[in-house]
């Protein structure tokens, strides 16, 4: 990698860690992205909290489109429904059905296996630095 540039850097680490989660998810027509979405609806409802597409495109930092769309593709594989609510009939709460339930077993041990292969050999306070410097740059990007 170019030692340079931050973003092309970045670029190429994002790519990487998408591509080695897509070959994981594939045997369930799942993308890493859409499975990173099941898991932060199964995160929050196994909490007991409601979520909206909303949610997801706050967490996710993308437009409401795609968000719809992910969403879409995960109600048609019957991985969610999306219930209305009775206070406001223009918000749907989303759901995990029994089926994405058995997939987020998988889900969760990629995400956990991945995430210990980035970590490997890197202290704590290395990692909670970079994270506060990627914090900085996603926010210098921002405003």
């Amino acid at each position: 990698m170019d030692e340079e540039l931050i973003g092309l850097n970045v670029h190429i680490f994002s790519r990487n860690i998408k591509r080695t989660l897509d070959n994981v998810f594939n045997k369930y027509h799942l993308t890493s992205v859409q499975s990173a979405v099941l898991e932060y609806i199964y995160k929050r409802t196994s909490k007991g909290e409601k979520v909206y597409s909303k949610d997801i495109e706050k967490t996710f930092d993308m437009r409401r489109a795609t968000s719809a769309g992910i969403l879409q593709l995960l109600e048609k594989q019957g991985l969610i429904i999306r219930e209305l609510e009775n206070k406001d009939s223009r918000l749907k709460n989303i759901i995990l059905t029994e089926k994405a339930l058995e997939v987020q077993k998988e889900i969760k041990r990629a995400i956990e296996e991945n995430e210990r292969k980035i970590r490997k050999n890197i202290s704590k306070e290395e990692i909670k630095q970079f994270l506060e410097i990627l914090n900085k740059m996603y926010n210098n990007l921002n405003n």
